[in-house]
């Protein structure tokens, strides 16, 4: 196959990072991912600065002024550091948190630390979510990175777009990295039972509603590693 640098990585972000094996629209009607298939003899594109010539920035969605009024959680870091974008318009209002899911990435392999880097790869998701998948924004509402960071993604009073026909009143948290190829790091794993037991407080969910999105649906996310992890959070009472 005869493809340039560009399609190649149109292509093969189109394909990995959209998020987990399974999502779904902002309206929960289930759309399937497929799983990164290169062009033999082609390797996987590498991430994308917004610097650099070959990013596609979408087109512009001013933040509403109720969006940007949103209360602030506490230790979280603002999307506006990574992204001028606000959320469109086609989607659900949450009507209230019951229930958190814990998804992987599942795309290339995540070893930077920097908050630059962070940033960049968490766009190029958002991109791909809305210029390719049409979604109103990126489908998680907060991303927790190899250093252990925790980034707002879509604004928690919107229904996400992360677990296929289960995204009504449901949280969602990426971390970031592929745990089927490669292990959290450990700032990822302690900020990830942190912060998932701040949330359970904030919006009394009950341990059994904070779930694996293969505990969901039928996929590998949120990697095997990962997973392993958050089972020694439940047995040790991080997550309980």
């Amino acid at each position: 196959m005869n493809l340039s640098r560009r399609e190649i990585l149109i292509a093969g972000l189109s394909l990995a990072a959209t998020g987990c094996a399974t999502t779904s629209s902002t309206s929960s009607r289930s759309a399937e991912r497929v799983g990164p298939i290169w062009p033999e003899g082609v390797k996987s594109p590498t991430r994308v600065s917004q610097t650099h010539p070959n990013y596609t920035a979408a087109r512009p969605t001013p933040v509403p002024a109720k969006e940007s009024a949103t209360q602030a959680v506490p230790g979280v870091i603002a999307r506006k550091q990574w992204t001028r974008h606000g959320t469109g318009r086609n989607v659900n209002a949450m009507n209230g948190v019951k229930k958190i899911t814990i998804h992987h990435e599942g795309w290339t392999p995540v070893t930077f630390t920097s908050a630059t880097a962070a940033y960049d790869r968490i766009e190029n998701i958002r991109q791909i979510h809305t210029r390719d998948r049409g979604w109103a924004d990126i489908g998680y509402h907060y991303i927790i990175d190899r250093a252990g960071r925790v980034i707002e993604g879509r604004p928690i009073k919107y229904q996400g777009a992360h677990v296929s026909n289960n995204n009504e009143n449901n949280l969602g948290i990426l971390v970031l990295g592929n745990f089927e190829k490669q292990k959290p790091s450990n700032a990822q794993v302690k900020k990830l039972g942190e912060f998932t037991k701040q949330m359970m407080a904030t919006h009394g969910v009950p341990a059994h509603a904070v779930r694996t999105h293969r505990e969901i649906n039928p996929t590998q996310c949120p990697g095997r590693t990962l997973q392993a992890h958050i089972n020694h959070l439940r047995r040790t009472g991080v997550i309980a």
